[in-house]
């Protein structure tokens, strides 16, 4: 029997990955039963719905939030988060979409030893820290237009801005195969939909996985309301499809950063938060992790310091897309390059694409 999993997100802003007031994505899954979900109700002494947004503006309402983030309904037992700094995930699609395919044509797989997070790593902290930190914003800027638009003035402007930053940095290597992806962005473009760039189906997947993984299942997904989700559905279908119609299963992607596929999940179905007392609680943990890093200045300063210091913070198994200063492939886990690229493999088995 599959176990359901609960899921809600919070920071989302689709595609404007540069939202100053959303800088940080948060999506939340947990695996409370039924009867967890009844000890959790009595927990907040309330029959109707819980959210974040109303608990958060009495004194009261945020006791009982950091009350709860650090209670035993904390513990990876029955939680996985996944953040992402949302800047920093903006600089990993540049090295996805553009410097990848100018990479792959030259026969340089930039998934092998993790080189595309070192990459990503780069870009970020050379960009905020040592080159002009301006035009760098413009530029980051300039290609979330780019593909919000697919306009020609867009894409335009967003290789003048490509050339002015490459004119003054001495780390030319690091946009050069930026430079170098004008030659394919025909091709780029053609394969961009309104949400390539935002995350939440990508690191619902990853959660997807993780939670199968660890309950040597598979899993029925409840999941809030959902564009994205809707979005991708042909998608799901298929997998969901072959999941059930083959007992066959390979591991994509390198070392210890591997899914399985096909997916390993039962069923998704997405429902309104008011019914489902789980998606509340997803709800009420993604919005805590966003809320601490979106406000970590003013009014709620403190409360923000209060979340960080819960149990929420402490959790051994959440995942991330943030960035780090040793992206030594031993210290990513991504030392022996071994694996199947996943690029190449859902080329060849989605050759439709996903939309």
């Amino acid at each position: 029997m599959a176990s359901t999993i609960y899921f809600d997100e919070s920071g989302n802003t689709g595609q404007d990955m540069l939202n100053q007031d959303q800088k940080v994505f948060v999506l939340a899954s947990v695996n409370y039963l039924v009867e967890h979900q009844q000890k959790i109700k009595e927990f907040f002494g309330v029959d109707g719905e819980i959210h974040f947004k109303s608990l958060k503006k009495s004194g009261a309402g945020r006791r009982k939030i950091l009350s709860f983030l650090n209670s035993k309904w904390i513990h990876e037992q029955y939680v996985i988060l996944y953040y992402v700094n949302k800047e920093f995930a903006t600089c990993g699609q540049i090295v996805d979409l553009l410097a990848e395919i100018v990479l792959h044509h030259k026969g340089y797989d930039i998934y092998i030893n993790g080189r595309h997070i070192a990459f990503t790593n780069h870009l970020f902290y050379f960009g905020n820290f040592f080159w002009n930190k301006q035009l760098f914003k413009k530029f980051l800027e300039s290609f979330v237009e780019m593909v919000r638009t697919k306009d020609a003035t867009a894409i335009k402007n967003f290789y003048i801005l490509v050339e002015e930053l490459y004119s003054q940095i001495e780390e030319k290597e690091i946009l050069k195969p930026i430079k170098e992806s004008k030659r394919h962005i025909d091709e780029i473009i053609e394969a961009i939909d309104r949400f390539t760039i935002d995350v939440t189906f990508s690191t619902f997947l990853v959660l997807c996985d993780k939670w199968s993984k660890r309950l040597g299942k598979k899993i029925d997904v409840r999941f809030d309301r959902s564009k994205q989700l809707e979005h991708y559905n042909l998608y799901i279908e298929k997998t969901l499809e072959l999941s059930n119609t083959t007992k066959k299963k390979i591991e994509i992607g390198y070392d210890n950063r591997t899914m399985t596929f096909p997916h390993q999940i039962n069923s998704v179905e997405l429902v309104n938060s008011v019914n489902e007392f789980g998606v509340q609680c997803a709800d009420l943990i993604a919005s805590s992790l966003a809320f601490a890093y979106n406000n970590e200045e003013g009014r709620f300063e403190k409360f923000s310091k209060q979340i960080k210091d819960s149990r929420l913070f402490e959790l051994s198994n959440a995942q991330s897309i943030w960035p780090t200063d040793d992206v030594s492939p031993e210290a990513l886990g991504m030392s022996q390059g071994k694996g199947i690229n996943p690029l190449d493999f859902l080329a060849t088995n989605f050759p439709q694409g996903f939309r």
